[in-house]
Order: C-alpha cells, then sequence, then structure tokens
C-alpha cells in the first residue's frame, strides 16, 4: 500500500507572507471572496490563493491592482513590515 504524501508547500520570502496576510485581512474587512477580488482587479483566482498564502510576490502591478480594488494606498501593503 503506497503512502499518502502531503503535497510540497513553498512559502515565499516573510515579505511575500506579510503582503498575503496584508491581503487577507483587506478581504475579510471587506467582506468579499478570492474570486470576488480576482475578477474586481483583473487576476486569476489561483493567484490570489497563492498571494494570500504567501506563495508568491506580487509585481508592483498586482500590489497597484489590488489596491484600486480595495481603495487604499498601495503602501498599505507594507504598513507595519520589518526585516
Amino acid at each position: 500500500m503506497g503512502r499518502i504524501q502531503k503535497a510540497d508547500r513553498h512559502i515565499g520570502s516573510p515579505l511575500s507572507v506579510h503582503v498575503g496576510g496584508v491581503l487577507l485581512s483587506l478581504r475579510q474587512k471587506h467582506q468579499v471572496t478570492m474570486r470576488q477580488v480576482a475578477d474586481g482587479a483583473g487576476l486569476s483566482n489561483a493567484f490570489v490563493c497563492q498571494l494570500e498564502n504567501g506563495q508568491s510576490s506580487p509585481t508592483v502591478d498586482t500590489l497597484w491592482k489590488l489596491a484600486t480594488f480595495f481603495k487604499v494606498n498601495p503602501g498599505v501593503f507594507f504598513t507595519g513590515y520589518e526585516e
């Protein structure tokens, strides 16, 4: 009988994880789904999920799209981050 292997989940840089946490907080505050964020920001649902989980690093363009969707300053994604 074969073993069930857990998927290797790659976590990105500390900054990516921080940005993902901010994205999750914004999404919860605005009570929207990942799909609504993806559609509203012109991104794929899978990519929004990866961002939120800190598995991908967003480009400046992506941060701008997300900030525009949530009607916040793009700098909010870096607030509170320290190396």
